[in-house]
């Protein structure tokens, strides 16, 4: 008996998008009738069962709202790629029964528009599913609560809250991220040499467990470093200026940084102190300043938490639990971390949005 194919087998057989095999196996418009055929008599060839398509496409339409940081100067280096990452799974199965609200918000400001979300999501304009980032204190909890208590099915990804109801997240391995760098930075510095770590929010999980990887590394390696913390994230931190002052009055051995924000921030002042190619950098995420960084020298090494990905992989855990009540294999799905080199770094950054790379 031959092993059932899935549709991602079948687009990668004729060289074309998921969308298209759904198409053609759903009788839609938008294919030809010869590439539908050809689509189809493979499909049953390699023991396709359609009926599975079949059974999740009769349902009712489904309603998600995708709940995510507005991007400012703050937010977009990474945030752009959550955004586009969750559109791209969208665009691969477009034209199932799912209407998608898509509502930014603004700094501080997620329990606020949650609230008002529930508001207006209520009676025959229920909500199915959400996705969004974590809570991170007992107010956001509650408004999380309001929601998966009505039946609302909730996914996170950057970071997680288990106390929330919520059916998974996918995050990055932001721990392995930290002792990743760490060990890096082992590796290129000379031991009794003072490293300073951008150490971001220390409230937010993707900060703090990098830190955390990146301290205890150290520790556990028993190399004599000298590690400073500087603590910094919103624009309001003034950023910029502690790390122009550190490199301009006393200029540490390395620098290494755990988000995204940081890291251009970070150039800016490398460049503007002349301290760039002088010391070692590790930077974090893939974005245009990262990539100039690492190509041009000002950066060693970028450690890569894919937020694209991360965003794919939890609008597919949503999408897959309402339309098909499969239920997540693990509730945390942890995104595989990437030290990117300067050698490297074109085979991410060009492939990000056509996913080539993408191991789901």
């Amino acid at each position: 008996m031959k092993s059932q194919i899935t549709m991602k087998d079948m687009a990668r057989h004729f060289g074309v998008s998921l969308n298209t095999i759904h198409k053609a196996i759903a009788g839609k418009p938008g294919v030809s009738e010869a590439t539908r055929k050809k689509i189809m008599d493979y499909a049953d060839a390699n023991g396709y069962k359609l009926n599975a398509m079949a059974s999740f496409l009769k349902r009712k339409n489904i309603k998600i709202a995708v709940c995510l940081p507005e991007l400012d100067e703050d937010s977009k280096y990474f945030y752009s790629y959550i955004w586009q990452g969750y559109r791209k799974y969208m665009a691969e199965w477009g034209d199932l029964n799912i209407q998608v609200l898509e509502i930014p918000y603004k700094k501080g400001n997620l329990i606020e528009t949650l609230r008002q979300l529930e508001t207006e999501c209520e009676g025959s304009d229920k909500l199915d599913g959400l996705l969004t980032a974590p809570p991170r204190d007992e107010a956001g909890i509650h408004v999380i609560r309001q929601f998966t208590d009505k039946g609302v099915c909730v996914v996170f990804v950057t970071g997680d809250n288990d106390e929330c109801g919520r059916l998974g997240t996918v995050v990055g391995d932001y721990y392995a991220a930290g002792q990743i760098m760490a060990e890096q930075i082992c590796n290129i510095l000379k031991e009794k040499s003072r490293i300073l770590l951008m150490a971001g929010d220390q409230y937010k999980d993707s900060h703090y467990l990098v830190a955390k990887g990146f301290h205890e590394y150290i520790r556990q390696s028993r190399a004599e470093y000298a590690i400073e913390d500087l603590f910094g994230y919103y624009e309001s931190d003034r950023l910029d200026e502690s790390i122009m002052q550190t490199l301009t009055r006393n200029p540490p051995d390395a620098v290494c940084c755990v988000f995204a924000r940081g890291s251009a921030v970070l150039y800016k002042a490398l460049k503007s102190s002349g301290m760039a190619g002088k010391l070692p950098v590790i930077a974090n995420d893939v974005f245009d300043e990262n990539v100039a960084a690492l190509k041009d020298g000002t950066f060693t090494n970028l450690v890569f938490k894919d937020p694209y990905k991360q965003a794919y992989l939890a609008m597919k855990m949503l999408c897959e639990y309402l339309l098909k009540d499969m239920e997540p294999k693990d509730r945390v799905r942890k995104v595989e971390i990437v030290l990117i080199f300067k050698s490297n770094v074109n085979y991410y950054w060009k492939n990000i949005e056509d996913m080539q790379y993408l191991r789901l």
